[in-house]
């Protein structure tokens, strides 16, 4: 069975967790016995440091082993007072008794029993303030670990829901556009079924073609080869209505042939330039698109009257808001009167990505 990479390092640390847990617990008691031997060095009476070795070991081994069960405690009693208070009690008394019990066990072994504390109350009683105070900090530990994660999974969750939220929007004016496009070509067509039926008949295989190309689409982006050819494709249905009066020329950098473009961006900036752009019969449109340092450059430019505005009707406004929720400031359109027609120009950074 193959184990993913992600999951084989928690596994790993599952697997060293209690090798890890009794070395940070060895070393506390070591730490704590040397403290004491060199307190009674620094007082002038030096005594041995195994029996203070054992002590401490024993106190913060019999003090690891509770907290598992001190940790599963917390998660399930009730956040009161009593209820700490019982906790912390049963705590006491286990881990003292545990305590106690093994250094019995191990100054036994050693051949030293008479270094084993008797068992009275106040050797219980004397074992609760370090005990309160490791209980308290146990408890705030885990108060914050758990506001931490909490804080943490709400900015997941935020995010999350932005990320939808985004995507949502961008989806609804994608769909907004699809239907835009297939109203106007349809009504092209049915200008033109009785009249001219074999030009009709081109067009709604075109049409169809561009639809399924459009359906297959599955992201919000594909590389600008693509863009290209859809764009093909429309000029192919706008040819067949229009005939020798559409002049529409591409002209494209091959290098930006992999920089990805919102999907089916220029086809209602061309669309604009053909339907408000045309004086009389004549229709002429150029688009060009160039790199301007780390930007793509795309220009659509017709040879009409530049009716359209941005914000007008669904093309231009949609173009708009597609780009400033796909790429914030780092992109835009801008439509400027020429001196034959109006010129449309829409920016957005040149990254490429993956295949289309």
């Amino acid at each position: 069975m193959r184990v993913d990479e992600g999951e084989a390092v928690p596994r790993a640390w599952q697997r060293h967790a209690l090798s890890l847990w009794v070395v940070v617990l060895v070393v506390i008691g070591l730490l704590r016995a040397t403290n004491r031997f060199l307190i009674d060095v620094a007082n002038g009476y030096a005594t041995p440091f195994a029996p203070k070795l054992i002590e401490e070991l024993t106190g913060s081994l019999s003090f690891g082993a509770c907290l598992p069960l001190l940790f599963i405690a917390l998660r399930r009693i009730p956040r009161s007072l009593l209820a700490h208070t019982a906790l912390f009690a049963a705590l006491s008394l286990v881990q003292t008794s545990l305590m106690i019990a093994a250094r019995v066990v191990v100054f036994g072994l050693v051949g030293a029993p008479g270094r084993a504390p008797p068992v009275t109350p106040w050797r219980y009683l004397m074992e609760v303030p370090t005990q309160l105070f490791f209980y308290v900090v146990i408890v705030l530990g885990l108060w914050l670990f758990d506001r931490y994660r909490e804080g943490r999974a709400r900015e997941v969750r935020t995010a999350q829901l932005e990320s939808a939220l985004s995507e949502a929007r961008l989806e609804a004016l994608r769909l907004q556009l699809n239907p835009h496009f297939l109203f106007n070509t349809l009504n092209a067509v049915s200008e033109l079924m009785y009249e001219r039926p074999r030009v009709a008949d081109e067009m709604l295989a075109r049409v169809g073609e561009l639809l399924r190309a459009t359906l297959a689409a599955g992201g919000q982006e594909h590389a600008l080869r693509e863009e290209w050819r859809l764009l093909d494709l429309y000029l192919d249905i706008q040819r067949a209505r229009f005939g020798s009066g559409l002049d529409a020329v591409l002209s494209t950098d091959d290098s930006l042939a992999a920089v990805r473009v919102p999907f089916l961006v220029l086809q209602p900036l061309v669309e604009n330039a053909i339907e408000h752009g045309g004086v009389g019969d004549a229709r002429f449109v150029r688009i060009d698109a160039r790199r301007d340092g780390d930007r793509a450059v795309v220009t659509v430019r017709d040879g009409g009257g530049g009716t359209a505005r941005p914000g007008h009707g669904i093309g231009m406004g949609n173009v708009q808001a597609r780009l400033q929720h796909l790429y914030g400031a780092a992109a835009g359109i801008r439509l400027e009167a020429a001196e034959q027609g109006s010129t449309v120009t829409l920016w957005l950074p040149a990254r490429e990505g993956g295949a289309a």
